[in-house]
């Protein structure tokens, strides 16, 4: 398998305490989601699998569109949403139902832009990915391409750049993920390993890809919250092992098992099982069937095949529900003055919460903000107290961001309203 290289254009235990850490709900749990494509006549179902079994489950009844933009999906675990991107809307579903929620036009900045390669972070309910388009110079004629990070709202569809400066000039169609931790969005560009400040939009590292053979590539990578690490794929003459890269060196470091596939589907990216600790693609075999394959992260081995493929069609653009769910960041934006929660010491709760938050600290807290995911400010106090209660029942369920500030510093934290 070559690797396409996408200039300006739109392509169609230790496991105990890691699930302590993401703290899952019985609302969410390892579902694998995605959508199922008909080849015959050509659409689109949300659907669920099985990626023991192969089985695929349909969501609903409702057929979508019948074209899709390949490059990303949003899964959001907290609002129980699948979103996505046919030629020119977001089509947002419900994950129990698969009713359409919401269907509104890509709102670019540019008519002649595109925003593709995108992912959803959990971290701050947000869907970031590329936005790119072509630069002329109108007095020289020459042609140059601008990629800047972007966000895009689903509710309205408005994708905001980032970036204040073009980024890079291409990225490659081996995926994008995020470390929601350190607030970095990665791709590959030019044979380097690309992250982006999620808050600034600008360069965070961009080291040269490293691997243990020439020849060889890197694709299809992920983020595990479960050890804070991005695995992928390596190609050699077919596919060659699971790996792992050093987002700082760019070193692809190869697990131990030696894998005997010749190729892997792209489709937006792998996915990883933060319990199982297995990372899921898909490939092809020489009889065209496809087949859905689980690799241990602890060593590379195989835990899981199964075909998948019926009648020619598709499982695409899939994504497990618990991948990062109730992450938080642990690098917070460098703009604001921070101080340390050790430091700074807060207690919020219940979280989720139903009626009222109550808050706690050791100092004074001059002003508390309430933020929804759009970045506004839906409440606003200054209690002058170091106890306080705010009522929230008023509020729509959902992701929030709890600011509070004492003497010039800022302390920011997430809750969930059931």
């Amino acid at each position: 398998m070559s690797k396409n290289k996408v200039p300006i254009m739109k392509n169609h235990l230790l496991i105990l305490s890691i699930l302590l850490t993401f703290g899952l709900s019985a609302q969410v749990d390892n579902t694998m989601y995605g959508l199922y494509q008909i080849l015959n006549p050509p659409s689109f179902q949300l659907a669920s699998i099985d990626p023991l079994t192969g089985q695929i489950s349909t969501i609903g009844s409702a057929t979508l569109s019948n074209t899709v933009n390949a490059t990303g999906a949003s899964l959001n675990p907290y609002n129980q949403t699948y979103s996505y991107q046919d030629e020119d809307s977001w089509l947002t579903l419900d994950l129990q139902t698969g009713t359409v929620l919401n269907d509104v036009m890509v709102n670019l900045p540019n008519t002649n832009g595109y925003f593709n390669n995108f992912r959803f972070n959990a971290a701050d309910s947000n869907m970031y990915g590329l936005y790119s388009q072509i630069v002329t110079d109108p007095i020289t004629g020459f042609i140059t391409s601008d990629l800047k990070l972007a966000t895009c709202d689903l509710s309205s569809g408005m994708v905001n750049i980032i970036s204040p400066n073009s980024v890079a000039e291409s990225y490659t169609m081996s995926g994008s993920t995020i470390d929601p931790f350190l607030m970095v969005y990665y791709f590959e560009s030019e044979g380097k390993f690309m992250g982006l400040d999620l808050y600034n939009g600008q360069i965070y590292s961009q080291p040269a890809i490293t691997l243990s053979n020439p020849g060889s590539f890197f694709g299809d990578f992920a983020y595990s919250c479960a050890d804070t690490s991005i695995y992928g794929l390596v190609m050699q003459n077919g596919l060659k092992a699971l790996g792992k890269i050093n987002p700082q060196t760019g070193v692809v470091t190869e697990l131990p098992t030696v894998l005997n596939y010749d190729n892997y589907v792209m489709n937006s990216g792998g996915a990883i099982d933060p319990v199982n600790l297995v990372y899921y693609f898909q490939t092809l075999d020489t009889t065209s069937q496809i087949k859905m394959v689980g690799l241990s992260l602890l060593d590379g081995s195989v835990v899981s095949e199964s075909n998948i493929s019926s009648n020619g069609d598709y499982f695409i653009m899939y994504r497990i529900q618990s991948e990062c769910y109730e992450a938080n960041p642990s690098r917070l934006n460098p703009s604001n003055t921070i101080v340390e929660m050790k430091d700074f010491n807060i207690q919020i709760q219940p979280n989720p919460v139903q009626d009222a938050l109550f808050l706690s600290a050791d100092m004074q807290m001059d002003e508390v903000e309430i933020v929804n995911t759009n970045g506004c400010i839906v409440q606003s106090y200054h209690p002058n107290e170091m106890d306080f209660q705010i009522p929230i029942s008023t509020l729509n369920n959902g992701v929030y961001i709890i600011r509070i500030k004492s003497n010039n510093s800022i302390y920011t934290n997430r809750f969930i309203k059931n």
